[in-house]
């Protein structure tokens, strides 16, 4: 009995691991630049979208400086 047990445990955490190990990773924003102006930003933000370096971006006001966020 105890045998079919830890069979049992080790077969489950086996199983585990092979969800675990196949899940898709979560596409997380990624930091492109900084800038001075909102110009800047929103400028090459849209380059990055029309020669499909990245489907999206955003624009953040922090700090007196603009961040350009995107998706790979």
């Amino acid at each position: 009995m105890r045998k079919i047990k830890s069979l049992a445990v080790a077969g489950a955490l086996i199983s585990g691991l092979a969800v675990v190990a196949n899940a898709a990773p979560a596409h997380a924003d990624t930091l492109r630049n900084v800038y001075y102006s909102s110009y800047d930003c929103y400028r090459y933000g849209d380059y990055g979208v029309q020669n499909h370096m990245w489907s999206w971006y955003r624009c953040d006001y922090q700090n007196n400086l603009w961040f350009l966020w995107s998706v790979p």
